[in-house]
């Protein structure tokens, strides 16, 4: 039984005006606001009149010109107005193509009452702003001016001494910590330099507990090329290329034997998969295509292999013991926001797709597959890349 939800106002176009009479009937029971459009001209035409829909439902065919055009349309013009793409004819690649587009959701026809609404609640989430940063905490101020019990000078005093700076920096133990970063509590040279510290975390903390547990860390820690560097990989990369920030050394300079752009070589590949035999399967496919194939088989494995290795695309199964593949797809993308990830399943479904790309996924596969489909799927997620 469906529940009372926030009102919206909806725009479904549908050539079909029982369709729309139907979605209609079914949202306006629990409160929304709805218009109709039998095409898409006819639905340009309200939003330009009425633009400030909450929401547009739009067949994916009809004549002239289909819902995957109105997404066109409504990200150029009006780009705060999502649109859920309903569809007769539902599968895996379409799916995969209304979301690459832009559509943030994809509803098979025929749906329940109950389907429709918790689609649009999913939309709605998808599409809710981010929550503002909470405001810094109002420091306490000191019932009074002396600095330590033991040492029953007042910070004024102390500061016609020396100076207003150093008794900053005086702490309970009444030694100063000039060159000690508040972030990481530790000596920094760079601190001191510079008098600030700008990193989310201490890269002195995050080379410390890499060095502990290397594999644990990897899904958190920044990707921080050196400790005395504290620039991420990401951030290199974005600048400069993420062949040259796989090229830098500890020396923070690009090493000119590993960094070479022009240099002719196979296309890397990381196949990510739990299961031996599919990963070798996989691995002797792709090389007799001329590719270079690793091989993981957890997913702390493949993190620790994208963070110190460079590869051109990245094969993800879907569901492994320690992770899974939706779950571990943004962490890549975080670290390596251009390297395409191919998110390959046994278990492939219509929803899963759609999550998979909105994640950033760059294709799906379904298993089993053939040697082609493979090859085409891979390489097409490189040349997406490099475009």
């Amino acid at each position: 039984m469906m529940t009372q939800t926030k009102t919206r106002r909806v725009l479904v176009v549908d050539d079909e005006r029982t369709v729309c009479r139907g979605v209609e009937k079914i949202l306006t029971r629990t409160g929304h606001h709805v218009e109709q459009a039998l095409s898409v001209a006819e639905a340009v035409g309200l939003l330009e009149q009425r633009p400030a829909f909450d929401m547009i439902l739009a067949d994916l065919m009809m004549p002239q010109a289909g819902g995957l055009d109105l997404v066109r349309i409504a990200k150029d013009r009006w780009p705060d107005v999502p649109v859920l793409i309903m569809t007769g004819y539902a599968s895996i690649g379409s799916a995969i193509e209304a979301t690459r587009t832009g559509a943030v959701g994809y509803l098979p026809k025929p749906f329940t009452p109950d389907e429709l609404e918790s689609a649009i609640e999913r939309v709605s989430i998808v599409m809710k702003p981010r929550p503002a940063a909470r405001p810094l905490p109002t420091p306490v101020p000191r019932s009074s001016d002396i600095i330590d019990v033991d040492m029953p000078f007042s910070a004024a005093e102390v500061a016609a001494a020396t100076s207003p700076e150093y008794v900053q920096h005086l702490t309970r133990s009444d030694v100063t910590t000039a060159d000690i970063c508040d972030l990481g509590e530790r000596s920094c040279k760079r601190f001191k330099s510079k008098g600030a510290c700008s990193q989310p975390e201490c890269p002195l903390v995050v080379a410390e507990f890499r060095k502990k547990a290397p594999v644990a860390a990897a899904a958190n820690a920044p990707d921080f090329i050196d400790v005395d560097m504290p620039f991420s990989f990401a951030e290199v990369a974005s600048v400069t290329s993420e062949a040259y920030a796989d090229a830098l050394g500890r020396s923070d300079m690009a090493v000119s034997g590993r960094w070479n752009p022009g240099k002719a070589t196979g296309r890397r590949v990381l196949v990510v998969d739990d299961e031996a035999v599919a990963a070798n399967s996989v691995r002797r496919t792709l090389s007799r295509r001329g590719f270079r194939v690793d091989e993981a088989f957890s997913g702390n494995e493949a993190l620790n292999r994208i963070l110190s290795e460079m590869y051109d695309v990245v094969l993800l199964d879907m569901k492994m013991p320690d992770t899974n593949g939706l779950e571990l797809l943004p962490i890549i993308k975080k670290h390596r926001p251009k390297l395409p990830v191919v998110m390959v399943t046994g278990y492939a479904s219509i929803d899963t797709a759609v999550e998979a790309i909105q994640r950033g996924a760059s294709d799906y596969v379904a298993k089993p597959y053939t040697p082609d489909e493979l090859f085409t799927a891979t390489n097409k997620a490189i040349r997406r890349a490099t475009v």
